[in-house]
């Protein structure tokens, strides 16, 4: 199996903060930045794919985290995905 350095990257520098459904909040724990980067890990359901963005440093859990992607809107209010 062959493993890429982005994935090994990030299995030795990221730390999961947060779960919350698909999503995940991961910090990475490294200095490439001036500030902290944390991400919000989100796997479609359907798929498999992963996607992630990065968030602002204050957001403190997953839930948050897709709400501020979301522009203020709660998950609880997405439309059932069939």
């Amino acid at each position: 199996m062959r493993v890429s350095v982005t994935q090994e990257f990030a299995k030795n520098c990221t730390i999961e903060l947060d779960n919350w459904h698909e999503y995940t909040l991961l910090k990475i724990d490294n200095n490439v930045d001036i500030e902290p980067i944390y991400l919000l890990k989100m796997t479609c359901p359907s798929t498999g794919f992963i996607h992630a963005l990065r968030i602002p440093p204050n957001i403190n859990s997953a839930r948050e985290a897709i709400c501020w992607v979301n522009w203020g809107i709660d998950p609880e209010e997405f439309g059932v995905q069939t």
